[in-house]
C-alpha cells in the first residue's frame, strides 16, 4: 500500500521528495540522507497537557492554528492510540499521520503545505465514515440498528453451516460412543444427543450448574479430536440464530411468558411503518400485531407495556400449563410397587 496516497496532491510531491530524502529512498540524491526525528524529542518539551491524551484534537479550520503546541499534542495523541488495540486500518493510517506530523514540526516541508496535509489527515480520522465512530445519541442508535441488522444477516447466511457442523459431531459421537466402554464418553453422547435441542443445550450450558454438561463438551470434543472451545461458542451462536429465525412470539405464548410479548408487541407497534417501509405493508402488519395484542392482554395504555395486563385466555393458558406441568411431576400411583 501506498503510504502516500492520502496526501493531497497540491503538496504530495514536495512531502514525498521530502521524505524520501530523509529516508535516504530519493534516487536523485542518494547522499543527502537526514537523520529520523526521534518522536521522543519532538514531544519535548510539551507544556499545558496530560501525559497521555485520550481523545484526539479535533480539526482545525484555520491552518494558522496548527502551531509547535498544536503539532505535538497532535503527535502525542497518534503516538498514544497506535499502541492500542486498533484495527489494521487503523494502525496503517496512524503510521501515515505520525509522518505527516513529525514532518510538519521539523519543518521538512514548507510550512503551508505540511499542515495541510496534517489537517487533512485529521479531517479524514474525525470523520464517521473512517471507523464507523458514533458523534451523537442518534448516530449510536442508529450505528446500534446497523450492526444488528449486520447480526442478523451472518446468522442468516451462516447459521445453516453453523447447524450442519453440529449434525455432524452428533453423528460422529453416536459412531464413536457405540460399543464404548468409556463411561464419560458414552455419557456425554446421551447429554448431546436429540432430541435435546441445541438451544436447550445453550441454556443449560449458560446457566449456573454448567459444569457437568461442559466437561460433556470437553470429553466428545477431545475424544473427536476437535476444538472445544470453538464448539462451545458455534452451540451459542446457532442458538441465537435459532431464537431469532424461530418465532419467538409464538414461543413466548406457549411458556406464557407475558411480560415479555407485551414489550415486543408494544415496541413493534410503535416501529411498524419504519420497519415495514410502506404504509400498505405496515397497516397490514398493525393489523396482525393488534390481534395478538387483544387475544392476550387488556390495557389502559396501549403505547405503554407496563400497563399491558394477561387476558382471561391467556390466564387460562397460564393455568392449564401449570396443570399439565404438575401432573408430569406427580408420581405415578404404581411407583415403588
Amino acid at each position: 500500500m501506498d503510504r502516500f496516497a492520502i496526501i493531497p496532491d497540491d503538496h504530495g510531491e514536495d512531502i514525498r521528495k521530502l521524505v524520501r530524502e530523509r529516508d535516504g529512498s530519493d534516487d536523485e540524491t542518494p547522499s543527502k540522507k537526514r537523520p529520523r526525528a526521534s518522536t521522543t524529542a519532538l514531544l519535548q518539551p510539551l507544556s499545558n497537557h496530560e501525559a497521555e491524551i485520550l481523545e484526539p484534537p479535533p480539526p482545525e479550520n484555520d491552518l494558522s492554528m496548527y502551531d509547535q503546541e498544536r503539532l505535538k499534542k497532535g503527535l502525542q495523541y497518534v503516538t498514544s492510540a497506535a499502541k492500542k488495540n486498533i484495527t489494521p486500518r487503523t494502525e496503517a493510517f496512524l503510521a501515515l499521520h505520525k509522518e505527516a506530523l513529525k514532518v510538519a514540526l521539523t519543518g521538512q516541508a514548507p510550512s503551508e503545505a505540511s499542515r495541510s496535509v496534517v489537517q487533512a489527515l485529521d479531517q479524514v480520522y474525525m470523520s464517521a465514515a473512517f471507523y464507523l465512530k458514533p458523534r451523537s445519541a442518534d448516530e449510536q442508535a442508529h450505528l446500534a440498528k446497523y450492526i444488528k441488522l449486520r447480526r442478523l444477516e451472518m446468522l442468516g447466511n451462516y447459521g445453516d453451516y453453523l447447524g450442519q457442523e453440529l449434525q455432524e459431531i452428533r453423528l460422529r459421537l453416536k459412531t464413536t460412543a457405540h460399543g464404548s466402554d468409556d463411561p464419560a464418553l458414552r455419557k456425554a453422547h446421551l447429554q448431546l444427543k436429540s432430541p435435546k435441542t441445541w438451544v436447550n443445550i445453550a441454556d443449560e450450558l449458560a446457566g449456573e450448574d454448567l459444569h457437568d454438561l461442559r466437561k460433556d463438551v470437553y470429553v466428545a470434543c477431545g475424544t473427536l479430536g476437535i476444538d472445544a472451545e470453538h464448539i462451545l461458542w458455534v452451540i451459542r451462536e446457532f442458538a441465537e440464530r435459532n431464537r431469532m429465525f424461530h418465532c419467538s412470539i409464538r414461543q413466548y405464548i406457549e411458556n406464557c411468558h407475558w411480560h415479555e410479548l407485551a414489550r415486543q408487541l408494544c415496541i413493534d407497534l410503535k416501529e411498524v411503518l419504519a420497519i415495514a417501509g410502506d404504509q400498505e405493508t405496515a397497516d397490514n402488519y398493525e393489523k396482525v400485531l393488534t390481534f395478538i395484542r387483544d387475544e392476550y392482554f387488556e390495557f389502559t395504555n396501549p403505547d405503554d407495556a407496563q400497563h399491558w395486563l394477561p387476558s382471561e385466555k391467556a390466564r387460562e393458558f397460564t393455568k392449564d400449563k401449570a396443570e399439565k406441568v404438575r401432573s408430569k411431576e406427580a408420581p405415578s400411583e404404581h411407583e415403588g410397587v
